[in-house]
């Protein structure tokens, strides 16, 4: 089932769908409730949920995307999809935390402030269990089936979580400290800190991938190690590496005898490129350079940069 794309599409679908049912669901109890019971902090985490909704809906219309093969417009796959959509979910978490901050510094120098009853303190304890099982299990698909976008999806419920801890310190203690109703307001704008922390998190990790950062350095390690098991390699150096979505390509130049022919160079190239893919899933190809020993000694050559 792990291999098959039919089928991981199919668990990328399931946790996205669940996590969407549960946040709308959340999102209706946590609005109702923060109203009925006046609590800011549960109001302020039911727009949060909210906005989740929308990144539920863009990750759903993203994978199927970003897993789509390669084609002629597009050689390297669709794979930078969710790198984008990343980004996107960030941004409407920073517009969520933005929105929740304003609503909540507006209460608190107004001074229009009530401890809130004590039923939205349930309530707060309710989305805080729910959001995170929901976190643990959209982490566990992602890790399996290397999605960016479910990553996001995972530690937006994980965010979600903490905020919903401090919702439910400040609910409970503006209701049994005297003197102390501003502590949900408050409370409203340590969910703001969750919020933008992960949306922070989430877009540079994006835009390291739109921008072609460098993948793991131990990826690359492991893959020069592979290159020199082979007899004919002398030398592997100029290892570079970018992701798209899920995969990462590489590029890499060997070194081989001086008076090897093409035909020869050819093979021994193909020979590294199979194993370097046999043995490291998450390497879409590998472009590889052939050149004669000691030949990186006078330098790569140039680059042009403009």
């Amino acid at each position: 089932m792990g291999t098959n794309p039919s089928h991981k599409q199919a668990s990328a679908r399931k946790v996205i769908l669940t996590g969407a049912s549960i946040n709308l669901t959340l999102a209706v109890l946590k609005l109702t409730t923060g109203w009925m019971f006046g609590s800011r902090a549960l109001i302020a985490d039911g727009i949060d949920s909210t906005s989740d909704l929308l990144t539920d809906f863009i990750a759903l219309l993203a994978y199927p995307i970003a897993r789509k093969p390669a084609d002629d417009t597009h050689p390297y796959g669709h794979g930078r999809i969710e790198s984008l959509t990343s980004i996107i979910v960030a941004l409407f978490l920073i517009g969520a935390g933005t929105t929740i901050a304003y609503n909540g510094i507006s209460t608190i120098i107004a001074g229009n402030v009530t401890a809130p009853e004590k039923y939205a303190l349930f309530i707060a304890l309710v989305v805080l269990v729910s959001k995170e099982l929901l976190y643990r299990w959209t982490k566990k698909v992602a890790t399996r089936l290397n999605s960016k976008i479910l990553h996001a999806n995972a530690w937006n419920h994980r965010g979600d979580a903490f905020s919903s801890i401090a919702v439910t310190i400040g609910i409970t203690a503006s209701i049994f400290i005297p003197g102390a109703a501003s502590l949900d307001a408050w409370a409203s704008l340590v969910v703001v800190i969750f919020i933008l922390r992960a949306a922070i998190t989430i877009a540079l990790k994006g835009a390291h991938d739109l921008l072609d950062t460098s993948q793991d350095p131990e990826l690359l390690k492991r893959v020069k190690q592979i290159a020199l098991e082979n007899e004919d390699v002398y030398n592997v150096h100029r290892e570079r590496s970018r992701r798209y979505g899920h995969l990462i390509y590489v590029d890499l130049d060997i070194e081989v005898e001086n008076n090897k022919t093409v035909e020869e160079g050819h093979t021994i190239s193909h020979d590294v490129k199979n194993a370097i893919l046999e043995k490291c899933t998450s390497i879409a190809d590998v472009q590889i350079h052939v050149e004669p020993i000691d030949d990186h000694l006078e330098g790569e050559g140039p680059v042009r940069l403009q």
